[in-house]
């Protein structure tokens, strides 16, 4: 409990004699849901309040209560409440992209098998016929991404944009093995599938996406919420927009400076596009009560408006230059700037007897797929693979301007590098070294790791959190950051790590760490 400061104070005014949208500008830990808590009290009307996730919503109807004419839903669950209406008998499978995509390629792989066999017996020179299959995990996630940039759906990207599915594979640094058309080609196709499946079965991104890309009805209020609004992507926006009646109001609250967009599907400009989309007056919150006056003060070497509570407790931030090993403890949070050095720390404390895990699955997925790209007799040839896979991706990349995914690049080679040598500690000389390194994998990588281990995480997929005690492994910014909303990404990255720690900031520089981890 604290008393409301003064802009918290003008906000629930605006609400209570105001007009028209507002935008709330609220820093990390500046108690941004609690404030739209305690502006429902004063809402007439229907009221949406569009929380991030299930366990936020579950939260905020808890502190709300029930009063009648109050949703409290996350975006996804509105979405699929509305296209229920249009499709009754509709059923969710988090696994229909997958299944659709398993079986297109298996018919266009025994097409081209087909063609391949008749070409071969007419004399013309046969084209081979490609695995489609390694380019799985590539396709789902481009299709995933499209679906919540809402491609298709009017006044976004054109399905059949070429352009527009390149500019979202450089965005989100997706790993097409160097076949970018062919990728595109594919997601172009599956989503197609996917959409023409929207009556008998949705997945995730579906429950926001159809009711969009097949203009059914939208359940529409008085009021509409939306929490964490720094991380909305094109297709939560104009679900949100479209659930405003004639003449209604809408409040957006988030944190410019944490839209880093990374595994959310966000854009870094969210809050200007609804802003402009709604004519919203901006309000401030920048007083943060979640971190300690010296994290605060540390802070606002990337943020400066950000502001320590009266009554918050001094806290700490140190520099660590002993081994992480003999400090850190379960519940402690681990955080990088890149995945490369996390998978290396990670072993380093299972080494030492700790329990760790690294936050991200898909991540995980990610490196099998690479690594199941080739047939290898053993590490060597393996490694060898990679360097050359690296240098060549790199140098295509860089040629294209598209520094950051050269630069994703460099980071997953640099993870399987670390795996490998992992694993070859494990198995010297396995049958087949790739089984290895993914069982590797398999060890460290999970999803909402709990608090009985060391968590790892980039920064990026800290996103959201807190814990009292946060290791930052600083690796200086990227040197591909050149632009200025390159440079500004990093900020963020900067801010959101620092203003992860309710109690102690502890910074590990390893910006100078050889190539061998020394």
């Amino acid at each position: 409990m604290f008393t409301p400061s003064p802009q918290k104070l003008t906000i629930l005014d605006w609400v209570s004699n105001g007009k028209g949208s507002a935008v709330v500008k609220a820093v990390a830990g500046s108690g941004k849901t609690t404030t739209l808590v305690d502006a429902v009290d004063l809402m007439q009307g229907r009221i949406f309040f569009g929380a991030y996730n299930k366990a936020i919503a579950t939260e905020i109807a808890e502190k709300t209560g029930s009063r009648p004419g109050l949703f409290v839903q996350t975006m996804h669950a509105a979405g699929f409440s509305s296209w229920r209406k249009a499709a009754p008998m509709v059923k969710v499978d988090g696994n229909k992209c997958r299944d659709l995509y398993r079986a297109m390629a298996e018919r266009l792989m025994a097409e081209a098998q087909q063609q391949y066999e008749e070409d071969k017996l007419s004399g013309q020179a046969p084209a081979p016929v490609v695995n489609l299959f390694p380019f799985e995990p590539a396709v789902l996630r481009l299709v995933s991404y499209a679906k919540q940039s809402a491609f298709g759906v009017k006044g976004y990207w054109p399905m059949e944009d070429y352009n527009g599915w390149l500019t979202m594979i450089d965005h989100f640094d997706v790993d097409t093995l160097g076949e970018d058309e062919q990728v595109i080609e594919l997601s172009i196709s599956l989503l197609k599938l996917s959409i023409e499946n929207d009556i008998k079965v949705i997945d995730f991104d579906d429950m926001i996406y159809a009711p969009l890309i097949h203009n059914s009805h939208v359940w529409t209020y008085d009021w509409v919420l939306v929490d964490e609004a720094q991380d909305t992507n094109a297709a939560r926006r104009a679900l949100a927009l479209r659930m405003v009646k004639q003449g209604g109001r809408l409040i957006a609250v988030g944190d410019p400076h944490q839209a880093i967009y990374g595994f959310t599907g966000a854009d870094a400009d969210s809050m200007e596009l609804i802003a402009n989309a709604v004519n919203a007056v901006e309000l401030p919150l920048t007083v943060s009560y979640r971190c300690p006056k010296a994290v605060v003060k540390y802070a606002q070497n990337w943020v400066s408006h950000i502001q320590s509570a009266d009554n918050a407790p001094e806290g700490e931030v140190c520099q660590i230059t002993v081994p992480l090993a003999s400090v850190v403890k379960p519940g402690d949070a681990v955080l990088c700037r890149f995945n490369a050095p996390v998978v290396e720390y990670a072993f380093q404390l299972i080494a030492a007897g700790i329990a760790a895990k690294v936050e991200g699955r898909e991540i995980g997925a990610g490196l099998k797929a690479l690594t199941r790209q080739w047939k290898v007799a053993d590490y060597d040839a393996l490694l060898t693979k990679l360097d050359d896979y690296c240098e060549k991706q790199v140098q295509k990349y860089l040629a294209k301007e598209q520094k950051g995914r050269a630069e994703g690049v460099k980071d997953r080679v640099r993870c399987l590098q670390v795996l490998i040598a992992r694993a070859r500690e494990v198995n010297p000389a396995p049958a087949n070294p790739a089984d290895v390194v993914c069982e590797q994998i398999d060890l460290i990588f999970g999803e909402n790791v709990g608090k009985d281990v060391v968590l790892l995480s980039s920064i990026h997929k800290s996103k959201g959190r807190e814990w009292k005690k946060v290791f930052w492994l600083q690796t200086g910014v990227s040197k591909w950051a050149r632009k200025d909303w390159e440079k500004g990404q990093e900020d963020n990255l900067c801010y959101v790590a620092a203003t992860r720690a309710k109690q102690s900031l502890c910074l590990i520089d390893i910006s100078r760490k050889g190539k061998n981890g020394s």
